[in-house]
């Protein structure tokens, strides 16, 4: 479900990598949320790790491996925790590693992003760091440019 801002120009991946300064250019935060992955009728939820305005970092359960795994693309669903603003996106998968158990991390690219809803990430982020959160690990990491 696309919000209000759906109609807005989308930030595309060429615009957020000619604006960051390296590989890790935006700030990114560890986050304790969940994510929809719509897949036709099926839905399946991931827990994600860290949140940036350009992508987020997934943990992917045995129960819904196969499906992220072999995809390139993903049609993500959340809510920014402050204030409930419901973001709904277009991912790259752009790396995978094996986690703890049978759960693999996603680093996943939004690649549709209004520039609402940019911002409202970009802001969220910057207020967790101002407020003392981790950016948590570095082995377990948003995409910050593309």
């Amino acid at each position: 479900m696309k919000d209000a801002a759906s109609t807005e120009s989308p930030i595309t991946t060429e615009d957020l990598a000619g604006a960051e300064r390296d590989r890790r250019g935006a700030a990114r935060v560890a986050v304790e949320l969940f994510v929809r992955e719509r897949d036709g009728e099926r839905m399946f939820v991931h827990p994600a790790l860290n949140l940036s305005a350009t992508g987020i970092f997934l943990e992917s359960h045995s129960y819904a491996r196969r499906n992220s795994l072999d995809r390139q693309y993903m049609e993500l669903e959340f809510e920014l925790p402050d204030d409930g603003q419901a973001i709904s996106v277009r991912c790259e998968v752009i790396g995978t590693r094996r986690m703890r158990g049978f759960s693999t991390g996603l680093a996943v690219a939004f690649i549709d992003l209004t520039e609402k809803q940019y911002g409202a990430i970009a802001a969220y982020v910057q207020n967790q760091l101002e407020a003392g959160e981790s950016e948590g690990p570095r082995d377990e990491a948003a995409p910050t440019s593309a």
